[in-house]
């Protein structure tokens, strides 16, 4: 969190440079290009979508640690993709029959600059608050109290666990993940902004709008994160495999 607010001001004093990059921002959708209706369009790419997740879960190694999960109470255990997108796509749809637009990098934004306000010092990348930005703003206050009670039903709450991966490529020291984190959110929510929205605005909320901006939005966030992903954890992924299969030999041992 405190990485995120901190890339905000970082945004902000480079403002005037980032906010030209790319140039003027068009709102280009599909049916405008292919000339076909809305509707028509939306039903056939969710129908496609739906399918084309269904077949990546399939195939998904990491699903060989599912079973570890399937063990557990339902409110302990991670969800999955369904349910948590159903969720997504209610909260999409409530914030837009509110008149806003879901997104949790302009909801920092918003944020930083109350907080901001406090000091007396107006922000360039958002010259005034008003009711809008203090809505955005309480979005992001209603994270801390929602993570809370979810660990709290999880048990999780006294509980940090490191990644199997994360294990195998950096071990536990506090420290490299401390740092890792914070440098990393702060340029997650740089890029986010400078790019007109993060996963949360550009991709879920932006691609039922048949966005070619958040498709290609889409495409960049998955792409850049495979490849990030491929480059840190491919050459130790065998390692993790080998690790849990002799824990599971171990337990079944005992």
């Amino acid at each position: 969190m405190l990485g995120l607010l901190t890339g905000v001001y970082v945004y902000d004093v480079f403002f005037p440079v980032l906010s030209e990059l790319g140039g003027e921002q068009r709102f280009i959708t599909l049916p405008m290009v292919l000339n076909i209706r809305y509707g028509y369009l939306a039903i056939a790419l969710g129908v496609m979508f739906l399918g084309l997740s269904f077949f990546l879960h399939r195939i998904d190694p990491a699903r060989k640690f599912d079973s570890e999960q399937e063990k557990l109470p339902v409110i302990k255990r991670e969800w999955g993709w369904l349910p948590t997108g159903i969720i997504a796509g209610l909260m999409i749809f409530i914030t837009t029959a509110q008149g806003q637009y879901l997104s949790f990098s302009g909801s920092f934004l918003a944020l930083g600059a109350h907080i901001a306000s406090f000091f007396n010092w107006t922000m360039q990348s958002v010259p005034g608050v008003s009711d809008n930005t203090a809505w955005r703003a309480m979005l992001i206050l209603g994270v801390f109290p929602g993570a809370f009670v979810s660990s709290l039903l999880a048990h999780t709450i006294k509980q940090e666990k490191v990644t199997p991966l994360f294990r195998a490529a950096f071990g536990e020291r506090f420290i490299l993940r401390l740092a890792t984190i914070f440098i990393g959110s702060v340029l997650m929510i740089v890029g986010a902004l400078t790019g007109g929205g993060c996963t949360t605005g550009a991709f879920m909320s932006g691609w039922p709008t048949l966005s070619i901006g958040s498709f290609a939005m889409g495409m960049t966030f998955f792409g850049s994160a495979m490849l990030t992903a491929h480059i840190l954890y491919f050459r130790r992924y065998r390692l993790v495999l080998e690790v849990k299969e002799k824990e599971r030999l171990n337990l079944a041992n005992d």
